[in-house]
């Protein structure tokens, strides 16, 4: 076996073993969050409008609205994807749990995900970030894409669109 094949085949093992740790301690956490989520109620909601560009590691960036305590927050993420390929728009639509004040909303999500669209998809995601926030999405999209692997987004909040307790 020569270097290079040594090499890649090393590298290959590698990125599995990567990618099982990773969907393994992500699926504890998502059954510990469902399991959580069967007793919490939402605290608030969101509404997301995504780009998505993926080659093998892709991009994706877009904004939200967060409706919490009765006021609307604008929001802009910024993303990525191990493991994707593919363009596509995703709308997004999901609730708000585990968030005690509105300065937890902000900072990075993860989340294991696996979805295909061809034209258009359909899909569920829960998100968590490092202030115990967890989002539950349902999705669509449009455009060709093919993803299985890990995401990260990062979440900053911008400013109150509108309070309707006034």
């Amino acid at each position: 076996m020569s270097f290079i094949t040594q090499f890649r085949f090393t590298f290959l093992l590698a990125l599995i073993f990567v990618l099982s740790v990773g969907f393994y301690m992500t699926s504890s956490t998502m059954a510990e969050e469902e399991a959580a989520k069967e007793k919490a109620k939402p605290v608030g909601t969101v509404t997301i409008d995504e780009k998505q560009i993926n080659l093998g590691i892709g991009a994706s960036w877009g904004s939200g609205v967060l409706t919490y305590q009765g006021a609307e927050y604008e929001f802009k993420i910024k993303g990525f994807k191990a493991l994707a390929v593919g363009v596509a728009k995703v709308s997004a639509a999901g609730d708000v749990y585990n968030m005690d004040d509105l300065s937890k909303f902000s900072g990075t999500y993860n989340a294991a995900s696996a979805s295909i669209a061809l034209g258009g998809g359909v899909g569920g995601q829960t998100l968590g970030n490092q202030n115990g926030v967890n989002i539950h999405l349902r999705s669509t999209q449009k455009g060709v894409n093919l993803n299985l692997g890990i995401d990260g987004i990062t979440i900053e909040l911008q400013e109150k669109i509108e309070d309707k307790t006034e």
